[in-house]
């Protein structure tokens, strides 16, 4: 094991140090642990080729990315399936969960001729779950599809399969979702050249596959969408979804975060902006006191916050979607209907922002853990009464 918490605000000296570490490695387990963490510390650096390099080089030595710390100890152990991609491509479960629970991590590429194998590496491990955390990408289709075939061949209980990850591509939210009372899903189709037809303006256009807001622009007229296209290039294919103005009374732009977590919803963190295209780094909330006071409102309690009608919205989603674990990004119009952004299986999930400027973060996040926690024991000891969460019951 590799602990690297005293490089935590060096990640150039990090990479350096595990490089010089995988000269003198003297097994391929060895190396292969020491090339996924440079997978993570090239990207903390900026450098996403050199990562994606080292990925492919673990991945080749060992599918299997072991936890950083000894699992002894631990209560309960998952193996998380993961596509290969950048930090974007999977949920970091990681940085959710504590010792409590031993995650090693399987990377799949989709080579069907491996499943057996694959699958006997899961039951050597002996955990109580799996969980498919990559994010919904067309280019990973085969990949993700294949994860889900080695977690049904391991005889393990899969959490996030029934191909629902796929379905979760922008373009078909909006029919999963359609007619939830207090609910509106902005339309949204795949446009490809020519463009002869696009939908009426204003629309939000980015390319298919990406994710947090890369190339996201808004779009008002022909002319714009023409000069956009030929600026991130002609020959791609987009998403394009209608506008929907959320801006609230008081002039400011409000997008919420919850995960779902077995069902029920757990806030995240609230971004508060004065520009639609908000994201929490960009919302710099921690220069804005009453902003955090209203963020602290939300995380605590917000059934306090929002209206009935908000509330039985947000529970008429974890039944359309049908996935264990995941993430919705959601505005509320003035109306009170509940406008959805994103829904999303690789969201961050986390609990690192300082305290003496975030104080009631921890306390949250650590909910949202320990339900993740009783949703695992739950499907590993199927039968066995788990003690339910109550705290956002709509019964």
């Amino acid at each position: 094991m590799l602990d690297l918490a005293e490089f935590s605000n060096d990640p150039l000296l990090a990479r350096e140090t595990l490089l010089a570490r995988l000269k003198v490695a003297g097994t391929a387990g060895e190396q292969a642990q020491l090339h996924y963490r440079l997978w993570e510390m090239c990207q903390a650096c900026g450098d996403e080729a050199a990562a994606l390099s080292h990925l492919k080089a673990a991945m080749h030595l060992d599918p299997v990315q072991r936890p950083d710390r000894s699992d002894e100890g631990a209560v309960r152990r998952i193996v998380v399936l993961n596509v290969p991609g950048t930090f974007q491509a999977n949920a970091p479960l990681a940085m959710l969960l504590d010792d409590s629970t031993a995650l090693y991590t399987m990377w799949v590429s989709g080579e069907p001729d491996r499943r057996e194998e694959l699958a006997e590496r899961i039951r050597k491990l002996k955990p109580d779950a799996v969980v498919l955390a990559m994010g919904e990408d067309a280019r990973q289709t085969a990949a993700i599809l294949e994860a889900e075939a080695i977690g049904r061949t391991s005889g393990v209980p899969v959490l996030n399969g029934e191909e629902r990850i796929m379905q979760m591509a922008r373009s078909m939210v909006p029919e999963i979702l359609e007619n939830i009372p207090g609910l509106l899903v902005p339309a949204c189709r795949v446009v490809c050249a020519p463009f002869d037809t696009l939908p009426s303006f204003p629309l939000l256009v980015r390319p298919v596959s990406s994710h947090a807001g890369d190339s996201l622009a808004r779009i008002d007229n022909r002319a714009d969408f023409d000069r956009y296209v030929h600026e991130t290039g002609a020959s791609g294919s987009y998403y394009v979804t209608q506008f929907i103005d959320y801006v609230s009374k008081d002039g400011l732009y409000r997008k919420y975060r919850v995960v779902f977590v077995d069902g029920v919803p757990y806030p995240v963190h609230l971004a508060i902006h004065d520009d639609w295209a908000i994201w929490y780094y960009n919302a710099k909330m921690e220069q804005f006191p009453e902003r955090r006071a209203e963020e602290a409102r939300f995380m605590l309690d917000m059934t306090a916050i929002f209206p009935s009608s908000v509330m039985e919205a947000l529970y008429g989603i974890p039944q359309r979607i049908g996935l264990d674990y995941f993430g919705l990004d959601f505005g509320v119009l003035q109306d009170e209907t509940l406008v959805v952004f994103e829904v999303e299986t690789a969201m961050i999930v986390h609990d690192r922002d300082p305290d003496d400027i975030f104080p009631y973060k921890s306390a949250c996040i650590t909910r949202i853990r320990q339900a993740f926690e009783r949703m695992i024991d739950k499907h590993a000891h199927a039968g066995v009464p788990v003690e339910k969460d109550t705290t956002y019951s709509m019964s």
